[in-house]
């Protein structure tokens, strides 16, 4: 019932978010109308209404293909085909008109009355001669599915990717056999009536199309690396393929469900100390490490840990939360160096010789030398391999292009001299990463690569090859690594004592953290030993006590006794005869009162008996806990010598465990307040300086075996000329799914990490088939939507999802009321409707360790920040994580200092009045030319500005900003002789919008906020939530400037009035601060 509940569930959610990848519509991209030859500006790009050229630029770009050959340019550079876009439609109407046909009640969804924006309703793709290219024409899948609901009457139609690949197949047959040419924009009327014709639409009004502008038809030209459909979605493919496979993998129905109701009991890992100390257990940490002179912070190897773990987890999916500066990219290396040794021992286990290793005939190829088989890459080897996956294509570069950087491996940086190219001419296939970094010596080794486009594909099989008889002889290829490598069995031997060292170390780490467990053992038996003797000296006094009033009692009663004994010899020595024969019978009075009394002394001396047994087991009492008090004493005094000896070798002045751990000393007082303990916090629990470089030096091991199994084994060998065949289109589709898994896991032993975007896994894995893969890795996974990560963990054994939800969080182009309206026809829950949800949202739900930021719920949290100075930490801890962040930035008390050679001399605002340019355009031109003079100031700081990449960020909330920051500084920095091509170059990657610039940070940040009174809406939106201060104050480690008008943004919320000390101040020309107080966003009192 159970099972049959979710199947159900997961339908629900996954036609609910096909629909939203069908209902989110487009607008014309954006055109260059006029591109720059020399000072000359050309026109370019077009678009067509009643007043412009009827002719599509298609000679104006062949002439500047003419150009751009002069200037020497790749093939890559040069325009070869364009996209001409039909129709500027009000997205308001058409969709009014579904609603008004589908009776859908106009109170619940009124919000479609306030829709904006327009939408094409298909693109025609040509060459530079006017014919149709293979893609052609594509419909837009908006206007498909709304149209589909208009002429059905109703939501709940059943729209199909193929469907619409079906229609886009028809037309463009039929243009075809009509060997139709489109040379002019009218040219596109023809198309648009046989589409129409195909639709079965009679007229625009009859289907709610009402123009949104005069501008009817556009055209734009592609360069051969441009991506081609403007329309694609790249996740709806992926959808379907998951929806109809999905019941086999677990981890996917869990991801798909992960907001449904659940009652999964969570660890707090960042809280539950016997949780902590259980996953940092010696055994659980990788056996090897990443180079660096630094260690993982305690979140962060937990993190690890648990990352790396196949044991002692129920989920596949585990998430981590990574606020700004706190270290992922430390987490995904101490990854890698875990997978590099597992694999190392698998590949040890496999052999070179023997035949574990199964091949697989290609029938296609039965003729083909190198190519006609390929051989099955076994699981235990394929699931080490690593996929970095991000929706963030400067995520992915960042990550994979700077992983093999060779500065961030000299020695002086780690604790070998192993991956010094300074010093090693090969490490891990070195010269073949150099290629792929485009500079000698630029590489280390061949430890990552990106992927997914087609042609970062082609570029790292290309590389990726082993050198074929007629090669030039000069050509890198893998072989050349074989001058400075050991043999397969040198390598294995290599690997065992590194291995051996590290386990040894283990050991040793084991019977130091017993001789801590022995201490705290013996020092709890000292301590309940004085408790004992406490005990016993009481019970002691006590017996004392008892003894002496024994003692009164036993001497009170022989005094009674003698007194009584006394008094009858005087009584019968003074009597008469008589009376003392009455005293003898016992009679008369005297007889009677006799008898009593020697009654009386009977009893006396009776219970002097009991008494003199009371005290004598009294003194018998005493003595023996005398005895033991003595005995104590002994056990004490040879006890707190022991623990003595124990406290030195634990914590004592020589060679104690506190000395080898220093602060990665994880005693108990290591977990006191563990949360808000900034030292235990900053620590990597116990690891010390030779275990660590044992570590890295066994994963310098690790790859020189998987170096010595490339070169010396056959497999990689033909598995990879296999690729490169199958990546040049050769094979059938079954062939093609049956061998590209091994092929790509192949790849995945030469190269530990491969990356790519979201939007390009569909299309570059499309052949990888369920769970056929092995591990995924999901960096800035707060910025992804769900639906993106369904193909990735379709394809992977295991999910580590990596990223932030308190940063910049997806960007929705749909609009909320059609969430909305498609979220109510599936039936999907409410909690599927909300707008921010991502990637990292849904895997938090399902992960099984959690932490607390606030009073919000996320995965394994990071909270040591290794980036910003002040103001920087302080405002992003303040308004996002609840103050949970410690601050260990290097050297951030130097950096503060105003002499620091900084362009901005001291955080804070920079006022510039001025007007935006309006109707949606927040670019103001009066910022522009502020920013521009600071640039001016910056290039006597860093020279060679337009070279760097990481020095000025140059950040803004608004894309009409960026588009025309990126113009306002080519145009003004152009003119004084800067040349155009690196300005370019330049703006592209240090200008743009704050979500552009998330995973990345520089020196210093120019926060150009726009807007003006005009865009009351536009600031509020900026305001709305902390996520976009929060990551633009994060990009700066050093320095940010907000550069906007105080007056406009000051009693906004978390920029108000009462964050603002007294005194007025301002930003000289120079750059330097002046005026006593600064006002700093979000910082001071009153940030919301």
């Amino acid at each position: 019932m159970r099972n049959r509940y979710i199947t159900e569930e997961c339908n629900k959610i996954l036609n609910f978010w096909k629909l939203e990848e069908y209902f989110t519509p487009s607008d014309y991209p954006e055109l260059t109308l006029t591109i720059k030859e020399g000072k000359q500006d050309i026109p370019f790009d077009a678009y067509y209404n009643a007043y412009s050229t009827r002719s599509l630029p298609l000679k104006e770009y062949k002439a500047h293909n003419e150009y751009l050959r002069q200037k020497h340019k790749s093939d890559e550079k040069l325009y070869n085909r364009a996209n001409v876009y039909c129709g500027c439609y009000k997205i308001k109407t058409f969709v009014e008109k579904m609603a008004e046909k589908c009776k859908l009640d106009m109170e619940k969804y009124a919000e479609i009355n306030e829709l904006s924006g327009r939408f094409y309703i298909f693109s025609v793709q040509i060459d530079l001669d006017g014919k149709l290219t293979e893609e052609g024409v594509q419909i837009s899948p908006f206007f498909y599915a709304v149209l589909c609901m208009i002429k059905s009457e109703g939501i709940n139609v059943n729209i199909m990717q193929e469907d619409i690949c079906k229609l886009n197949e028809d037309v463009n047959e039929l243009l075809k056999q009509n060997d139709i040419q489109i040379l002019e924009f009218t040219d596109i009327t023809i198309v648009k009536n046989i589409v129409f014709d195909k639709l079965g639409v009679e007229n625009e009004s009859q289907v709610g199309l009402e123009g949104a502008s005069d501008k009817v038809y556009a055209c734009k030209g592609l360069k051969k690396e441009d991506e081609t459909s403007d329309f694609f979605s790249f996740y709806l493919d992926e959808i379907e393929r998951v929806q109809k496979n999905y019941k086999n993998n677990e981890h996917v129905i869990k991801y798909t469900t992960a907001l449904l109701s659940d009652n999964q009991k969570k660890i707090t890992i960042d809280s539950d100390v016997n949780a902590m100390k259980k996953w940092l257990e010696v055994d659980k940490f990788p056996l090897a490490k990443y180079p660096s002179k630094f260690s993982p912070t305690l979140m962060q190897q937990l993190a690890i840990n648990i990352a790396v773990s196949e044991k002692d987890r129920n989920e596949k999916i585990f998430s981590v939360n990574g606020p700004p500066g706190t270290g992922k990219t430390t987490l995904l290396k101490e990854i890698i160096a875990s997978n590099v040794v597992q694999m190392a021992e698998v590949l040890i286990k496999y052999g070179i010789d023997g035949g574990d290793f199964v091949f697989r005939k290609v029938e296609s190829a039965s003729n083909a030398s190198y190519t006609e088989k390929y051989y099955e890459i076994p699981e235990e080897i394929a699931k080490f391999g690593i996929l970095v996956v991000s929706n963030n294509n400067g995520a992915v570069e960042n990550i994979t292009l700077d992983l093999p950087k060779s500065a961030d491996m000299e020695k002086e940086k780690t604790r070998t001299d192993y991956f010094d190219r300074k010093t090693n001419k090969e490490v891990y296939f070195s010269a073949v990463a150099d290629k792929l970094l485009g500079k000698e010596g630029s590489a280390w080794g061949l430890i990552s690569a990106r992927m997914g486009r087609k042609s970062y594909v082609t570029e790292v099989l290309e590389s990726c090859v082993f050198a074929r008889k007629n090669d030039d002889s000069n050509k890198v290829t893998l072989d050349l690594a074989r001058d400075d490598t050991i043999s397969w069995n040198e390598a294995i031997e290599k690997f065992d004592t590194a291995k051996r060292k590290v386990l040894s170390l283990r050991e040793d780490i084991k019977k130091d953290q017993k001789l801590l467990s022995v201490f705290y053992k013996e020092r709890e038996n000292l301590a309940k030993r004085k408790w004992e003797l406490k005990q016993l000296t009481i019970e002691k006094e006590q017996l004392n006590k008892k003894l002496n009033e024994i003692k009164t009692e036993l001497e009170s009663n022989e005094k009674e006794t003698l007194e009584q004994e006394g008094e009858i010899k005087y009584i019968k020595e003074h009597s008469s005869i008589f009376k003392k024969l009455l005293i003898l019978l016992g009679l008369g009075k005297i007889g009677r009162h006799v008898a009593e009394k020697q009654k009386y002394v009977e009893e006396l001396i009776i219970k002097h008996e009991d008494i003199k047994r009371r005290y004598s087991l009294a003194v018998r009492n005493t003595e023996q806990v005398c005895g033991k008090i003595e005995n104590q004493y002994s056990i004490i005094s040879t006890l707190e010598k022991k623990v003595q000896i124990l406290e030195e070798k634990v914590y004592g002045n020589n060679e104690s465990l506190k000395n080898k751990y220093k602060n990665n000393f994880a005693d108990r007082n290591f977990y006191d307040a563990i949360k808000e303990s900034e030292n235990s916090q900053n620590a990597c629990p116990w690891t010390f300086d030779e275990y660590d470089m044992a570590r890295e030096e066994l994963f310098f091991a690790s790859l020189q075996v998987r170096k010595a199994f490339i070169l010396e084994s056959p497999y990689i060998k033909r598995n990879l000329f296999v690729y490169e065949a199958y990546n040049n289109g050769k094979y059938t589709i079954e062939e093609k799914k049956e061998m590209f898994p091994h092929l790509f896991n192949s790849l995945s032993i030469v190269i530990p990490v491969l990356s790519s975007t979201f939007a390009s896994v569909g299309r570059f894995l499309k052949h990888a088939g369920n769970m056929s893969l092995g591990m995924l890795i999901i960096d800035e996974s707060g910025q992804a939507i769900p639906q993106s990560a369904l193909g990735a963990l379709y394809r992977t054994k295991r999910a580590v999802v990596v990223g932030d939800p308190l940063q910049v969080e997806p960007v929705v182009t749909i609009p909320k009321v059609l969430i909305d309206i498609l979220a109510d026809s599936t039936g999907v829950a409410n909690e599927y409707k909300v707008i921010e949800n991502s990637a990292q949202t849904f895997a938090d739900n399902i992960n099984e360790f959690s932490g607390m930021i606030g009073e919000r719920q996320v995965g394994c949290p990071l909270v040591v920040h290794r980036r910003c100075i002040e103001p920087m930490f302080s405002i992003s801890n303040m308004i996002s994580y609840d103050n949970r962040m410690f601050n260990k930035t290097h050297k951030k008390e130097d950096y503060l200092k105003q002499e620091q050679p900084f362009l901005i001399k001291k955080s804070g605002w920079i006022n510039v009045e001025g007007t935006e340019n309006g109707s949606k355009d927040h670019f103001v031109k009066n910022q522009a030319e502020r920013v521009c003079q600071l640039l001016e100031n910056a290039l006597h700081i860093y020279t060679n500005l337009y070279e760097t990449d990481d020095k000025i960020f140059i950040i803004t909330p608004f894309r009409t900003v960026a588009e025309s920051m990126r113009k306002f500084v080519i145009g003004y920095f152009s003119v004084k002789g800067y040349d155009k091509e690196m300005l370019t170059k330049w703006t592209k990657n240090c200008v743009g919008t704050v979500h552009t610039f998330q995973g990345k940070d520089a020196n210093e940040v120019l926060f150009v906020l726009g807007c003006s009174d005009k865009s009351v809406g536009a600031m509020n939106w900026v305001v709305k939530k902390a996520n976009i201060l929060n990551v633009a104050c994060t990009r700066a480690k050093y320095r940010i400037a907000f550069i906007g008008n105080l007056n406009d943004w000051k009693n906004r919320r978390r920029y108000t009035k009462q964050m603002v000390f007294r005194g007025a101040w301002h930003l000289s020309e120079s750059g330097a601060c002046h005026g006593d107080h600064l006002w700093i966003p979000g910082i001071y009192a009153g940030a919301g």
